[in-house]
């Protein structure tokens, strides 16, 4: 009796360590998404203006109470983008790429940067991130909504950005969505480059999962997939996959020999000139 007694104690013993185990794991699991999947910069390095483009200064407040900042490009043409930056830095750090979107393509251009990112409060999460986004595009659509709707209206996203931009057209019917470096989902990008961390452990240890996989079977606006072929941080059969599951109007673009963060300047005037081409 005593020895079943021993057994029954130890067996509810390793229960309760491993739910407490799980139960750290899981709470913590917000701060390691910090550490994992953000990596915002509180300084902006420069400003448009020291690219030679005017702009605005813009101001929003989230559904849920936080100030975000950002900048309003004017454009020749009545297309207008939704710029939906990735996970590090802010949005000082994306001017030269502005700067030749801006030349090549014309369109109005409002970029903006997530919550706990550049002069942008709080702190960034999945669903925050979203609330963000929705700030920012109904900034946009009223600065710039045509008697069309939003048919003018493009967003564009890159890396983490490019699931902010396909969960918004899940939100809204616009023009087009362009995403690049896109992902299917920050778990399954994790196991590629962590492949020696049990999945379980994963999952517990990832709670903003951005299932770009999930969304993109059911958007309803064109889509352009843009992927560098030598892309070392997100492999390019994830862009392949994102495309492969839209059902909509679409077009792939492979950049040769590109890498995650080079694919406008290794594609050079040929990617803008893809861009206009599907915005068009």
């Amino acid at each position: 009796m005593l020895i079943f007694i021993r057994g029954k104690l130890c067996s509810v013993t390793f229960v309760v360590m491993l739910i407490i185990l799980i139960s750290i794991i899981q709470t913590g699991c917000l701060v390691l998404d910090k550490y994992f999947v953000y990596f915002p910069n509180h300084e902006l390095p420069m400003t448009p203006s020291d690219v030679g483009l005017n702009y605005e200064d813009v101001y929003l407040t989230s559904a849920d109470g936080i100030e975000l900042h950002g900048w309003f490009l004017p454009g020749e043409s009545e297309i207008a983008l939704v710029w939906f930056h990735g996970n590090a830095g802010n949005i000082g750090d994306r001017l030269d790429y502005i700067k030749l979107m801006h030349t090549y393509v014309g369109a109005s251009i409002f970029i903006f940067d997530y919550r706990g990112y550049g002069l942008s409060q709080g702190s960034p999460s999945e669903s925050g991130l979203y609330l963000d986004a929705e700030a920012a595009v109904d900034f946009l659509i009223d600065r710039v909504g045509s008697e069309e709707g939003t048919q003018n209206v493009f967003f564009f996203g890159r890396s983490l950005g490019s699931a902010v931009a396909l969960k918004m057209a899940s939100i809204y019917d616009v023009g087009g969505v362009i995403i690049e470096a896109p992902f299917t989902s920050t778990v399954a990008l994790a196991k590629i480059h962590y492949p020696y961390l049990p999945e379980f452990l994963v999952n517990l240890l990832i709670r903003d999962r951005y299932a770009s996989g999930s969304m993109a079977g059911s958007l309803g606006s064109p889509l352009m997939v843009i992927h560098g072929t030598n892309d070392s941080v997100v492999p390019i059969e994830m862009g392949e996959k994102i495309y492969d599951l839209a059902n909509v109007n679409k077009s792939f673009y492979a950049v040769v020999g590109a890498d995650h963060n080079d694919t406008y300047i290794i594609g050079g005037e040929n990617y803008f000139r893809k861009i206009l081409e599907f915005v068009e």
